[in-house]
């Protein structure tokens, strides 16, 4: 598959456009790891965490929230301590940190800007900074990690692949940056007119501040 054709012509039904696009995003990933000096098991057996990360970027590209609901996305901390307080089930926990950490990952990875908030022009009057961003979402996936575990069916595999999420955030969060620039190829911020339209595109807020390749 040649990743630097402008590109890709996808015919047939849903199940048919996601298998070449999951190839094409896996691709990338590989190669955006090499160019990050961080192949596959450099540090630790990490296959599976290719294979998360290319599901979660075609989960991105269909929605803004992965897929999940926005009300599940909850910026501040001390709101998602109290939604997992509020919540019984260890399974509603672990899904409740996974999917913080995972969105997280993916807004500071690939947009440069985690929440995609601006103190400034949206109703959140606080934006963490990229390394109280990190450490949550290092420790959203050893959250998840822990509660997974204690499910009944058991998930020793899906517990092993957060830990290595919690672990290496900082070298797969490099490796997304890697890929943004290089296979995504954004390079620069949006302006006010191109970026309204990529929200209404989008679905999500146009007050949002735009993303650049060179915040983060």
């Amino acid at each position: 598959m040649d990743l630097d054709a402008n590109y890709i012509e996808i015919e047939g039904g849903q199940g048919k456009r996601k298998r070449p696009r999951f190839a094409f995003v896996i691709e990338a990933l590989l190669r955006s790891r090499r160019d990050a000096g961080l192949e596959t098991g450099i540090h630790r057996p990490d296959e599976d965490v290719n294979m998360y990360l290319g599901a979660l970027l075609c989960r991105y590209a269909d929605s803004p929230t992965g897929g999940v609901e926005e009300s599940s996305l909850i910026p501040y901390e001390g709101d998602l301590y109290e939604s997992i307080r509020e919540v019984g089930q260890t399974r509603a926990k672990y899904h409740i940190y996974r999917w913080n950490a995972d969105h997280l990952l993916m807004t500071l990875g690939i947009f440069g800007n985690a929440w995609w908030r601006n103190p400034k022009q949206s109703a959140f009057h606080w934006t963490p900074t990229r390394l109280e961003s990190i450490a949550r979402g290092k420790l959203y996936y050893g959250k998840a990690a822990t509660y997974v575990s204690r499910l009944e069916e058991g998930r020793k595999g899906l517990e092993e692949l957060l830990a290595k999420l919690e672990v290496g955030f900082e070298e797969y969060l490099r490796i997304l940056e890697t890929l943004r620039v290089d296979y995504f190829h954004m390079l620069r911020g949006f302006g006010p007119g191109e970026w309204y339209h990529l929200c209404k595109d989008l679905g999500v807020s146009p007050d949002a501040s735009p993303p650049s390749a060179s915040s983060g």
